[in-house]
């Protein structure tokens, strides 16, 4: 009877990885549901220009019938709670789909005052949260505090270079880095924009591979985002946004393994922590693991 009924647990969690199993007392065990965990890959901070849609990643594994909650870091203000918003501003909306594991609150035309830290909560026992940090830089007060530096030909007009967000990021390996670098100037745009990371000049053939650089241009500045994907260590540094004929921007970059230190926001933003539980030990290598403890008798 004892050899049927430890057959049965091992056909049990063969066919439910997810099962977690555990001990109560002298040769007791029994088996409980997933326990819900955040993935380690989202980014934990954003910056968007005001007026920008931002979207604020929450990705849940093994939710099961809990509930995903968002809400507001400094009044702990609850936004949506599963598909339904909960604030009387419409601006916030959660967007999932049934076959993901995504719960992604989206933030309509960004205000300034936005700027804070979210907390993405699932109501298990007990229960786990992770904090996102969201910039919003006003593009009004950017534009009016452009950096300029005057040509060395005056009939060239003058020059502003900036790249967006803090001087300092911090990404965890895996994530993906964007930086956006505005050029204003009076009269013509540079003639090109290049990007460096230290010495080396970032282009879509270059040789790390997962390099996209996107330019866009009006009559008042040209803006280029670069876009890195899936960091890793090697990728910290200072990149460089040098526009010919043009001041350049620098910004320092720091790729960490620790997810808590990647959610440090520096250049006096709050620092955001993350307090997540990390996925259960496979089933498989529990049960090889209490193999010998298990009593047939």
């Amino acid at each position: 009877m004892a050899a049927s009924r430890i057959s049965f647990v091992i056909c049990l969690v063969l066919a439910c990885p997810g099962l977690a199993l555990h001990r109560r007392g002298a040769g007791r065990w029994w088996v409980t549901s997933p326990r819900p965990y955040f993935t380690s890959t989202t980014p934990t901070n954003l910056t968007v220009l005001s007026g920008q849609t931002a979207y604020l990643p929450c990705r849940v594994h093994m939710l099961g019938e809990r509930s995903v909650t968002w809400m507001r870091g400094r009044d702990l203000h609850i936004l949506t709670v599963g598909d339904l918003t909960y604030s009387a501003d419409e601006r916030f909306q959660v967007l999932h789909t049934p076959e993901t594991d995504d719960w992604t609150l989206q933030v309509l035309f960004t205000k300034p005052w936005d700027t804070g830290t979210y907390k993405c909560q699932v109501n298990s026992h007990p229960k786990i949260f992770k904090d996102v940090h969201l910039s919003v830089m006003d593009k009004q007060q950017l534009d009016h505090h452009m950096y300029r530096v005057p040509a060395s030909d005056p009939e060239q007009g003058e020059y502003g270079t900036m790249i967006l967000g803090t001087p300092s990021r911090y990404l965890q390996m895996g994530s993906s880095l964007l930086l956006e670098c505005v050029v204003t100037y009076t009269t013509h745009p540079p003639p090109a924009l290049l990007w460096y990371h230290h010495n080396t000049r970032l282009d879509y053939d270059s040789p790390r591979g997962g390099i996209a650089i996107m330019v866009e241009k009006t009559t008042e500045q040209t803006t280029s985002r670069l876009l890195m994907s899936s960091v890793r260590l090697s990728d910290s540094g200072n990149y460089t946004c040098a526009p010919i004929k043009a001041p350049a921007s620098t910004v320092s970059v720091h790729v960490t393994t620790d997810e808590r230190q990647a959610a440090v926001q520096v250049g006096g933003y709050s620092a955001a922590h993350s307090h997540t539980l990390g996925p259960p030990t496979p089933p498989i290598l529990l049960l090889a693991i209490m193999w010998p403890a298990l009593s047939l008798t």
